[in-house]
């Protein structure tokens, strides 16, 4: 696993997604986003999010005396201008009931899966060591694809130190007097939308942490998936040495190279490429990746 202040990378997201995520609504691709029961509720417009049938920021401006429905922007901007004057009145053509209860059944199964295929990616720990902050980050940002995290430092810990230490993502840190326990955080972010997601925790803690988790839901939260993933709380260095990553065999890239490990020295490895070139890579630089490679023939 490479070292966090190597790996963070600019957040991969539009404005308007991050912002619909946040709110826990779901895309379809085309620029429509939807709750959870299946209602649509903004769309994307111009790469800003613009909210259906909400009151967002100050009051709208008057509708017709014959509409209630306005578009707003999103969350925490002032609302935009109402689309009332420039929409056509349509007459709703309501489908039959059972049509209507077996459609929003399909779109709420669907949304669960994406929801299963997109978890919002979460840390929770006290972050006393640099060796287990930078191994924990830097498996929340692997593990969130470029997509928005959140990290949750217990209250313990010293959460101005840590956003310095780490200023690249100083706005993912969440500092919420709220947030004491795993279970008020699951439920805060439940309540705001989310039913799915991955909890990046220290390995020493990760059957705790799952159990506590998995305690509570359907009770005072609702996931559609919990992911654990532990995270060993030792340095680069006393992992290599101990034999636990880049055994021969293993397939590591480094400085924009990829191959097979055959020897392992002090502090480097050396490996060999597909095209059977021999190259070597300090360990302090290599990161294990799942690539099939052909046994090593010697």
């Amino acid at each position: 696993m490479k070292q966090f202040r190597t790996f963070i990378t600019e957040a991969r997201v539009t404005k308007a997604s991050s912002q619909a995520k946040r709110l826990g609504l779901v895309g379809d691709g085309h620029g429509d986003w939807y709750d959870r029961q299946g209602s649509l509720k903004a769309k994307t417009v111009k790469g800003e999010l613009k909210m259906f049938g909400a009151r967002g920021g100050e009051e709208d401006e008057k509708h017709d005396s014959d509409r209630s429905t306005s578009a707003v922007t999103s969350a925490g901007k002032n609302a935009g201008p109402s689309l009332a004057s420039k929409a056509r009145a349509i007459e709703p053509t309501l489908p039959d009931a059972k049509e209507t209860q077996a459609s929003n059944g399909d779109t709420k199964a669907a949304l669960d899966q994406m929801s299963r295929d997109t978890p919002l990616t979460i840390a929770f720990d006290k972050f006393d060591s640099p060796e287990t902050s930078d191994n924990i980050l830097a498996t929340v940002e692997e593990v969130s694809g470029g997509e928005f995290y959140y990290i949750f430092p217990s209250r313990d810990s010293n959460i101005e130190e840590l956003k310095n230490a780490y200023p690249e993502i100083s706005e993912s840190i969440i500092d919420d007097k709220n947030a004491e326990t795993i279970f008020d955080v699951l439920q805060s972010l439940n309540e705001n939308g989310f039913d799915a997601i991955n909890i990046v925790v220290r390995s020493s803690r990760a059957k705790e942490i799952s159990e506590l988790a998995l305690q509570q839901n359907g009770t005072l939260y609702t996931y559609v998936m919990m992911n654990v993933i532990p995270v060993d709380e030792r340095s680069i260095r006393e992992q290599y040495l101990a034999g636990d990553i880049f055994k021969v065999g293993s397939v590591i890239e480094s400085n924009n190279r990829t191959g097979q490990v055959f020897r392992r020295g002090a502090n480097h490895l050396i490996c060999m490429d597909e095209n059977k070139d021999i190259f070597r890579a300090w360990v302090s630089q290599a990161k294990e990746v799942d690539k099939f490679f052909l046994a090593l023939d010697f």
